[in-house]
């Protein structure tokens, strides 16, 4: 059993911000975490095909993605969960029907409606478009490799009327003042992953720590043992986390490293 400390970092609203970046002390932390010899690990709902260079290039180990359905450490992939195209089949026409525009991500690419106004919901997608065409492409519901979906609603009412039956096939992250929800495969999720991991590792809980701010980050922050919210976090996930730190661009994530004693 090793004694190393281990830390999962989610990426969106914790390390990064869209056409912000990266907070330099956050930078900084990772790298004399790292120097220190911890365990760094990137805990995304994002899947892989979205994780852009900016991201990748911060000291880490590992990727958990698609919050929780890709599990990888090195070069080894120890889980990449997908849905099955026939419950594409059978939810998105669904949802679609009731005001919602759905994202599909998977591990080699995005798809969406390409003629559909999913741009004017997903900044992520002019990204896509604009640097990686390669990772985009026309939603087909037959054939597509997903491992969540993201969906942006149009008509709250309609979607909660669909939500007993969705919660039966998904789990569902949904936030608080935007109208959005992710949709994982059942009983997968972060902390899931984050179970795989430290079992392949042979880390105790005691050993762990997270740093999160949005509704997929609940669990996780609930799992380990030093869960951490960020001071911009959802109310929901400061109500729930064990812990706090201040905001992102407060220094947050080098404050907490430091009085974890982990810097």
């Amino acid at each position: 059993m090793s004694d190393k400390k281990i830390v999962f970092f989610d990426i969106d609203g914790t390390l990064y911000e869209f056409e912000k970046g990266i907070p330099d002390s956050a930078v900084e932390g990772l790298k004399r975490l790292k120097e220190n010899g911890h365990i760094i690990i990137l805990c995304t709902g994002r899947p892989v095909s979205s994780l852009f260079p900016e991201i990748l290039c911060l000291p880490h180990d590992g990727i958990i993605s698609g919050a929780g359905t890709r599990v990888e450490f090195g070069d080894k992939v120890l889980r990449n969960e997908l849905l099955s195209n026939e419950l594409l089949m059978q939810t998105v026409p669904r949802m679609e029907k009731n005001g919602c525009t759905a994202v599909l991500e998977g591990p080699e690419y995005l798809s969406c409606r390409m003629d559909g106004d999913a741009f004017d919901y997903f900044r992520i997608l002019l990204r896509l478009r604009d640097d990686y065409p390669e990772r985009l492409k026309e939603m087909e519901l037959m054939t597509d490799r997903a491992c969540k979906i993201t969906v942006a609603i149009k008509d709250m009412e309609a979607f909660e009327r669909m939500i007993p039956e969705l919660s039966r096939a998904f789990e569902l992250a949904r936030y608080e003042d935007e109208p959005y929800t992710e949709m994982m495969p059942k009983n997968i999720s972060k902390a899931d992953g984050i179970r795989i991991l430290l079992e392949e590792l042979e880390i105790p809980l005691k050993n762990t720590y997270a740093f999160g701010d949005g509704p997929n980050d609940m669990e996780m922050l609930q799992y380990v043992e030093y869960g951490t919210a960020m001071g911009n976090a959802e109310t929901q996930v400061l109500e729930t986390a064990k812990y706090r730190t201040e905001g992102m661009w407060e220094d947050g994530i080098y404050h907490a490293l430091q009085r974890y004693g982990l810097i």
